[in-house]
């Protein structure tokens, strides 16, 4: 009897500790600049800022529950600092770096942000990420057009691609992103 009771306190001990492995504080978690973060800012309305995704280099990762409705409500976990790595290549090809404009937006549209930084390399985009054929920057798209909606849906493709097989509620909220994920303000590209 002894044994068993001893068995289920080591296991419970060992469960809290898992969960906690991965449970940070929202000044844990915003310290640092993570790799890649996704977030809709507040709006001149109603609506309050929400994160899709930061994933961030030791393997941390914070995302909406559901990434399609981008609501308050986020989970956290982890991934292989190495799969981050995978990721950070990945988002290089892409030809982020390389983009001429970076921020398309519209008069009281969503504003979408993209922020990442790959150590030697940073960007920031903006979009509203509508895609109306009468719309923003698919009026007549250039070349340049083109090539910014497709970088933004692929590094969007690989940092969902890489959410935790683990994860768990995160007990804070997405107030706001920190100063220092914003590397450059929203100035309209052609």
């Amino acid at each position: 009897m002894q044994y068993k009771t001893s068995v289920r306190v080591s296991l419970l001990f060992l469960a809290f500790l898992f969960t906690r492995s991965f449970v940070y504080s929202a000044e844990e978690l915003f310290a640092t600049r993570p790799v890649i973060a996704i977030w809709r800012d507040a709006d001149r309305g109603s609506r309050v800022p929400s994160l899709r995704i930061a994933i961030w280099n030791d393997g941390r990762v914070l995302f909406a529950k559901d990434p399609k409705k981008w609501g308050q409500e986020l989970l956290e976990g982890r991934i292989d600092p190495d799969r981050v790595a995978e990721i950070k290549r990945a988002i290089a090809q892409t030809g982020v770096n390389e983009l001429k404009g970076t921020c398309y937006l519209v008069p009281d549209a969503p504003v979408f942000c993209m922020m990442i930084d790959l150590g030697e390399k940073q960007q920031m985009l903006y979009w509203d990420e509508r895609e109306n054929p009468n719309y923003g920057i698919n009026i007549s798209p250039k070349p340049q057009h083109i090539a910014f909606k497709a970088c933004w849906k692929e590094v969007n493709k690989l940092a969902l691609a890489a959410l935790p097989a683990q994860s768990q509620p995160y007990p804070g909220k997405f107030s706001h992103p920190p100063q220092s994920w914003r590397l450059k303000k929203q100035i309209t590209s052609e």
